[in-house]
């Protein structure tokens, strides 16, 4: 994971509670972070504006919830 790091995307972001029972084949992990114009492996990527707009908004205590869906 330290190689994530060294990679803009990774300016700004959060850990999305995906997958906490740890159930086998469902994958570890959804991050929402920086959108830096290449596909994810499932993420949620935004701006770096909207980005910032959503984690000053962003209160953990509320359990917010992001739906994920296409188009």
């Amino acid at each position: 994971m330290a190689h994530l790091l060294a990679v803009p995307r990774s300016d700004y972001g959060a850990v999305i509670a995906y997958n906490t029972a740890r159930t086998p084949g469902l994958g570890s992990a959804i991050f929402l972070h920086i959108n830096i114009g290449t596909p994810t492996a499932g993420c949620v990527t935004l701006s770096v504006g909207e980005l910032l707009k959503v984690l000053r908004w962003l209160n953990p205590a509320a359990s917010p919830r992001i739906t994920m869906g296409v188009g």
